[in-house]
């Protein structure tokens, strides 16, 4: 049975992706700050398979205090993510802090702490799940820090395929990359921008466990997926 870790798992996107890998047999743990929310998804989810972390993204100590418990794991998926529509003048520091600090820090500390366990399998997949806005023609104005965030999750993502293929290590890492979906990311900022026509998560999740599941031999990188604008 293979093992996965899902960041930001407890809602949205990540929710929907765990869904889909248990149907297909996976143990999967989700990891969010809440302990309730956590609770709460696990429970609706009514599998033996489902486990989850509490850890704070922001929190370097606590990332690597609760990841050294996990001793195997075949795909790390780096979902986590939060937004805010300030114009940049306008924007609070701390919120700039904790937007980098959850998108990008918290992708590559859980990435760290966890790559050794790929390294010494040899084997193992990372997917980051960064945006359409983390694209050089993405982003939107009110999105500064957001963007920046995602721009970094990109370049990461690029830079580790590199240092891992120069290491000679059978490890793959995907980038993912979709436009807006009907999530609770935005009411969750404050936003009450209408998401209703904005993509599905659940046909999102889809398209990346179909990913995943696909060889060793076929790696599906740098995936974009958008809403048709014309409906």
């Amino acid at each position: 049975m293979k093992r996965v870790l899902i960041t930001g798992g407890n809602s949205g996107l990540g929710l929907e992706i765990a869904k889909e890998l248990l149907k297909q047999d996976y143990h999967v743990t989700i990891l969010g700050k809440d302990e309730r929310k956590l609770k709460e998804a696990m429970e609706s989810m009514h599998s033996k398979n489902i486990f989850s972390i509490t850890c704070d993204l922001r929190d370097y100590d606590d990332i690597k205090k609760k990841l050294s418990l996990i001793r195997h794991l075949d795909i790390l998926i780096n979902n986590a993510g939060i937004i805010a529509y300030k114009n940049l003048d306008t924007h609070d520091p701390q919120n700039i802090k904790d937007i980098v600090d959850t998108n990008l820090l918290g992708t590559i500390y859980v990435t760290r702490e966890l790559l050794p366990i790929l390294k010494k399998q040899n084997a193992g997949t990372i997917m980051n799940i960064s945006s359409a806005s983390g694209l050089p023609t993405g982003g939107y104005p009110g999105e500064c820090a957001y963007v920046a965030s995602k721009f970094g999750v990109t370049g990461f993502t690029e830079t580790l395929k590199k240092e891992l293929g120069e290491e000679g290590k059978n490890i793959r890492v995907l980038g993912f990359y979709p436009g807006g979906m009907n999530t609770q990311l935005f009411s969750k900022s404050g936003d009450e921008k209408d998401t209703s026509q904005f993509m599905d998560p659940r046909e999102i999740a889809k398209i990346i466990v179909f990913i995943l599941e696909r060889p060793e031999s076929i790696k599906m990188d740098h995936v974009v997926v958008n809403r048709n604008k014309n409906l």
